[in-house]
């Protein structure tokens, strides 16, 4: 861990431009927002045994989907600075100064931090509170929607160009099924009854004109599968898990798209989670300047304790559910 002063500079000049105020109005609408979406995707997760908090490792898989190691390093870095810079803003902004800021390393991840003078920031009224505890979650969700457009721009040039050719892969079979174990893992799936597949709606548009009970073809990079379809609430079904791939013609092309996504996915997440109302992460802090609009602070300092220990133990029940 290290601290710096550098950049501060620009946070102030920041601090007095139009777009602090966005940011404050942002801040301000979306702090309350993102703390009812962070419970309700808890309790989501709860309901349907889904681990909707995972930690976000570079290179850890969870079920089909692993996290890119590079990619994942570079998007939870930008996530955390632009997060901790904006908190930065608009501390300066109600004419407070920072302690320090700066950067820690935890393994491979890099993130950042800063230090307010939390005494004075009691000092403020609520709503400018909640505009600073919220800033940094606020800055994540408008930067992920950005690069979720980039993303969905940078594939449509991808698509317009050609610099792409798309295939299906065939990750895993599922039990109880006649694929079950007979087709390898991680194939590539040309056709089905000499249906070119390409994307992954072809495989539904081949299977409409199929029956239960119907054997297909299936031709991989794995050789020719005959496969008995089995009845999946009365449609016919293969068994097989498969995603969308893409062979690209430039190898950087492939990571940038890659990197677009995760800027989007972490950033979202980090937005999300950082905003669930527990102490003392930015929701517990945004949630007792709330509370205290209404509730003296002996009240308020009751209420969110107790809310941040029932959540908490809800989280760990929560992320249990990932092994």
């Amino acid at each position: 861990m290290f601290r710096t002063k550098k950049l501060m500079e620009i946070m102030k000049k920041i601090s007095n431009t139009k777009f602090s105020k966005f940011l404050s109005i942002s801040s301000l609408i979306l702090g309350p927002i993102l703390i009812a979406l962070a419970v309700f995707f808890l309790f989501f997760g709860i309901l349907t045994k889904t681990p909707t908090y995972a930690p976000a490792l570079p290179g850890i898989s969870y079920g089909p989907i692993t996290l890119p190691i590079i990619q994942t390093i570079i998007a939870i870095f930008i996530a955390a600075f632009i997060h901790e810079f904006a908190h930065g803003i608009l501390v300066y902004k109600n004419n407070l100064d920072l302690k320090s800021w700066g950067f820690f390393y935890l393994g491979p991840l890099i993130g950042a931090f800063v230090e307010p003078d939390e005494k004075e920031i009691e000092k403020l009224n609520k709503k400018e509170q909640i505009k600073i505890y919220s800033a940094g979650a606020a800055i994540n969700i408008i930067a992920g929607l950005i690069f979720l457009f980039l993303f969905f721009f940078f594939t449509y040039i991808i698509s317009m160009f050609n610099l792409a050719t798309p295939y299906v892969k065939i990750l895993y079979t599922l039990p109880n099924t006649y694929a079950y174990n007979v087709i390898p893992n991680n194939t590539i799936l040309y056709s089905i009854n000499g249906n070119q597949i390409l994307y992954l709606n072809q495989i539904g548009e081949v299977l409409n004109n199929t029956k239960p009970g119907e054997y297909v073809l299936l031709n991989t990079s794995a050789g020719l599968f005959n496969i008995e379809l089995t009845n999946k609430d009365g449609k016919p079904f293969i068994g097989i898990v498969a995603e969308q791939e893409y062979n690209y013609k430039v190898p950087v092309i492939d990571f940038i798209q890659s990197l677009l996504f995760w800027l989007f996915v972490i950033n979202v997440g980090l937005g999300i989670g950082n905003m669930i109302p527990i102490y003392p992460l930015d929701g517990g802090k945004t949630m007792k300047s709330i509370l205290e609009i209404f509730l003296d602070k002996k009240r308020s300092r009751i209420v969110n304790l107790s809310l941040s220990i029932i959540l908490l133990a809800l989280i760990l029940y929560n992320i249990s559910f990932i092994f």
